[in-house]
């Protein structure tokens, strides 16, 4: 009777501590399934009669059942039942020791391979091999004699049977064969405490009373469907036909992030719980496949990309990340508005033109004003963007008559009656003169007349002997005719000359074809060959700049000196 109650108290006191572990891991309850184990083995005494042995080459024949009941995939209890016979002998003493032991007790059970599972993600996935932790408490009944070694005399015996309280410690590994059928191997140890020792001897002043039980067994679990072979039964497995996780109702998790697949947005990559299974590598609350910038942290309103410089665009789209800008330029900044980037702004302090990468040109003549000589007057680009109204190749600003068109090399004044003095200088404008007389001719009579009265000019289209209409060369002719008509005494030497780019021609042809054509003229206005002395010159003696239009005309020229 003492014994039933002692085994009542430690049930119901398991049951309460198994309960109350189940707290210590938030899984789901596996829902309960018993099984029963019958198992055979080999125990062994030890004891103060084995001394300090651990193995007393005694073992006996044992046998025994479990009766288990699993409550969650961490935790259940068990009722275990052996029958052994327990044997030591120890020579040096002369004494025989056996016993006639059966016991019942009833066990917590921990699963190891859940726990680990904890921390070792995958550990043991398939769940064929299983590690239990098991300890509780039971009832020991036994019967003892002992002997003596040589003579076989009784030297004491327990005149009836003994029931003292035991704690059980062990261990099993259990292998499934499949659903309802398992093989397990199990080590425990039985301390027998308190009242009449098992061996009848404490020389250590200690309880040093126990046993082990050696066993293997076949497991069978009673009345369970278990279609996937998960461990959870149908009834209660979400994901009947998958193998699954006990932990998650018999429901698969391929990326063993804690949810289960049919709940998973992302069931292919471990994820968070806060969101459902899909992962947020950078932290920023936006999810991988939702994200357009998922291994840098960033913004929700930018799909998670980062914005470093706050301009509202995310830095993968912006061209200029580290700087404020504006999204119709990608992010890149415009400091003066006028629609050309900083970057590739010219100017970027001056609002300007996009075909003069954001340079100004004031004036429109197509010359940005850094580098416009007249920045507020259109002008053409080969005078560096300045006017030239008159048309005489002379800038406004440095022609001293800009309203006629005139000659370069007189800062753009004509020189209407081509004596070499401008019209600006020429006191006789109309008048072929000299230069020291101001452009007023010398009267012939007049003492120290130099041998040269006056020069004349006719200039000629390129590579011919066709007169310049536009210098009024027809006019200076007939000049000429009328001046040797007036003065019979006069003579006149023609000279003619090229300019640089026009062709060679041997003994300077092309010079002495623009003399003959002036010869001829005046020989029609009746002036004698005999007061002319011709002269050919070709290119040389230029009197302006072969490398501009103007100046190559100035050099297309026949000289007519009039002389006494």
């Amino acid at each position: 009777m003492n014994a039933l109650i002692v085994c009542s108290i430690t049930v119901f006191s398991l049951i309460a501590i198994t309960v109350s572990a189940q707290n210590i891991f938030k899984n789901p309850i596996l829902k309960s399934n018993f099984y029963i184990q019958p198992n055979v083995g080999f125990s062994q005494y030890y004891g103060d009669l084995n001394g300090k042995k651990l193995w007393n080459q005694h073992p006996r024949f044992a046998f025994g059942i479990v009766m288990g009941y699993k409550i969650s995939p961490v935790f259940g209890f068990r009722g275990q039942f052996l029958k052994t016979n327990l044997y030591s002998k120890r020579t040096d003493q002369n004494v025989v020791f056996s016993s006639r032991l059966w016991d019942c007790g009833l066990n917590l059970t921990v699963n190891i391979n859940e726990v680990l599972a904890k921390y070792i993600p995958d550990f043991n996935e398939k769940k064929l091999l299983k590690f239990y932790f098991y300890s509780g408490a039971g009832i020991s009944s036994f019967r003892s004699k002992l002997n003596n070694f040589e003579s076989g005399e009784l030297l004491d015996k327990h005149s009836h049977i003994q029931h003292k309280f035991y704690l059980p410690i062990g261990a099993e590994a259990v292998y499934k064969l499949n659903n309802n059928f398992s093989v397990n191997l199990e080590y425990g140890d039985h301390t027998i405490f308190g009242g009449t020792k098992l061996d009848f001897t404490d020389k250590v002043k200690k309880n040093n009373d126990h046993y082990s039980y050696t066993s293997a067994g076949l497991q069978f679990r009673i009345a369970v469907k278990d279609t996937d072979n998960d461990g959870v039964t149908d009834k209660y497995d979400l994901c009947p036909g998958l193998y699954g996780k006990t932990e998650l109702a018999g429901c698969p998790d391929h990326d063993n992030d804690g949810i289960a697949d049919k709940d998973d947005p992302c069931p292919d990559v471990a994820g968070e719980l806060e969101f459902k299974g899909c992962p947020d590598k950078d932290g920023d609350g936006i999810i991988d496949r939702e994200d357009d910038c998922p291994n840098v942290a960033g913004l929700k309103e930018l799909h998670g990309c980062p914005d470093k410089d706050k301009d509202g665009i995310a830095d993968i789209f912006d061209k200029c990340p580290d700087l404020p800008g504006k999204s119709e330029f990608s992010g890149c900044p415009d400091r003066d508005g006028d629609g050309v980037i900083d970057k590739d702004d010219k100017c970027p302090e001056v609002s300007g033109r996009a075909e003069f990468a954001g340079c100004p040109d004031s004036d429109g003549d197509g010359i940005i004003d850094s580098q416009d000589n007249c920045p507020i007057a259109a002008g053409k680009k080969e005078l560096g963007g300045c006017p030239d109204r008159d048309g005489d190749g002379v800038t406004d600003k440095d022609d001293l008559c800009p309203d006629i068109k005139g000659l370069v090399a007189f800062s753009g004044c004509p020189d209407t009656d081509g004596d070499g003095v401008p019209d600006n200088k020429d006191n006789c404008p109309k008048i072929p003169g000299v230069i020291s007389n101001n452009g007023c001719p010398r009267l012939i009579a007049q003492e120290k007349e130099p041998e040269i009265a006056f020069m004349k000019i006719v200039y000629f289209e390129p590579g011919s002997t066709v007169v310049i209409q536009t210098y009024r060369n027809t006019i200076i002719l007939d000049d000429i005719a009328e001046y040797m008509k007036e003065h019979p005494k006069s003579l006149l030497v023609i000279t003619g000359y090229e300019d640089a780019n026009e062709a060679e021609y041997k003994n300077f042809h092309l010079s002495e074809k623009r003399v003959n054509y002036v010869v001829e003229y005046l020989k029609q206005k009746g002036i004698s060959p005999t007061k002319i002395k011709k002269a050919y010159l070709g290119k040389k003696n230029p009197v302006a700049d072969n490398n501009t239009s103007e100046g190559r005309t100035q050099n297309r020229r026949v000289e007519i000196k009039i002389t006494k």
